[in-house]
């Protein structure tokens, strides 16, 4: 038995193709542009072309690109007073990279005074310090 497609059937075969492609398209991009779902933010921090989000409990830090201005975002951070990593959003506005304490090593943060440095328009650097005591 052959089974034929009409024109019918390819009509809407391929818009059912071109709505997957672009439902495909648009979830990545909605969700590049997003810190780590399901964790309400201990500090949410701005500054122009950047936006940084602390989780103290698991020292999750994610650094977002807010402005397409041709400008990397980033964030250092200090544990005391020492230099402890520092990350870099290369991928553009929208983009965001994350780390956490399960990544382990160096963002396993202790639990001591936090100082971050983050900047997104090639600026001031800009400044945040807590008390990581979660």
């Amino acid at each position: 038995m052959k089974f034929r497609v009409g024109r019918v059937g390819r009509a809407v075969a391929g818009a059912m193709a071109i709505a997957a492609v672009t439902l495909m398209a648009t979830a990545g991009n909605a969700a590049a542009g997003e810190p780590p779902p399901g964790i309400n933010w201990d500090h949410t921090l701005t500054a122009e072309g950047v936006r940084v989000y602390v989780e103290e409990h698991g020292d999750i830090i994610s650094v977002c690109d807010a402005k397409a201005n041709g400008r990397a975002a980033w964030v250092q951070v200090f544990v005391g007073e020492s230099a402890a990593y520092e990350m870099t959003v290369t991928e553009g506005a929208g983009s965001c990279e994350t780390r956490r304490a399960s990544d382990g090593g160096k963002y396993n943060l202790r639990e001591v005074s936090i100082l971050l440095f983050f900047d997104g328009n090639g600026g001031e650097r800009n400044w945040h310090n807590f008390s990581n005591n979660h």
